[in-house]
């Protein structure tokens, strides 16, 4: 056997398994984008389940209007049909978070006290920026919901649309959503204890009553 054949069979066998190792690297970023993304990992019911998550909400409105919320379609967290935010109607209180976010974990009390005592007054829907951290996955978002106690439908936001929309210097952001549709107000940042019955009474009109 020459030296030269002896070379060549050497960095064949290199090309051959950095091949490979491209391959198993390539997989694994598929794997993880595909579950980030949509597709539904073995857990996802019991995920769901534990999360105690309703439906999401079948939007009513015939679609976009002025002032509104954009015509983005995203799936639901839990079940439920995808929801069109342009078709939703209020009184409605949407709020975008995502569970690495100190500061959604922090106003996470407010909005768990806040959908509680507003049932059948102001619905509340969630969207999660899928975006605010690459590496959370729509499974963790839903453990994030269990965790944190916010069991109210939400919505998954894989690439942060909406925030780019929105033109918002970060998370989490409330939107107070009229019963023709339109958003009534913004509100960037944590909400504090009372803010959000406060905010609902001065833009919905609604009473919602404070949790002792």
């Amino acid at each position: 056997m020459t030296s030269a054949f002896r070379s060549g069979v050497r960095r064949r066998a290199w090309l051959t398994a950095a091949g490979v190792a491209v391959l198993v690297i390539a997989a694994l970023i598929f794997n993880r984008a595909t579950a980030k993304h949509a597709n539904a990992s073995p857990l996802r019911a019991q995920l769901i389940a534990a999360a105690k998550l309703p439906d999401c909400p079948t939007a009513a409105g015939a679609g976009e209007v002025a002032d509104g919320l954009p015509s983005f379609t995203f799936p639901c967290l839990g079940n439920g049909p995808k929801v069109n935010l342009a078709k939703l109607r209020g009184p409605l209180v949407v709020n975008i978070w995502a569970g690495p976010c100190t500061e959604c974990k922090v106003e996470a009390p407010q909005l768990r006290a806040f959908a509680a005592a507003a049932t059948g007054k102001v619905a509340v829907l969630g969207i999660v920026d899928g975006a605010y951290n690459d590496s959370e996955t729509w499974d963790d978002a839903l453990d994030a919901s269990r965790g944190l106690g916010l069991a109210y439908p939400s919505v998954w936001d894989a690439n942060g649309k909406f925030v780019n929309f929105l033109r918002v210097p970060g998370i989490p952001v409330s939107l107070f959503v009229k019963a023709d549709g339109t958003v009534a107000h913004l509100k960037v940042g944590v909400v504090g204890p009372g803010e959000l019955q406060q905010l609902t009474q001065q833009y919905l009109g609604v009473t919602v009553p404070v949790s002792s």
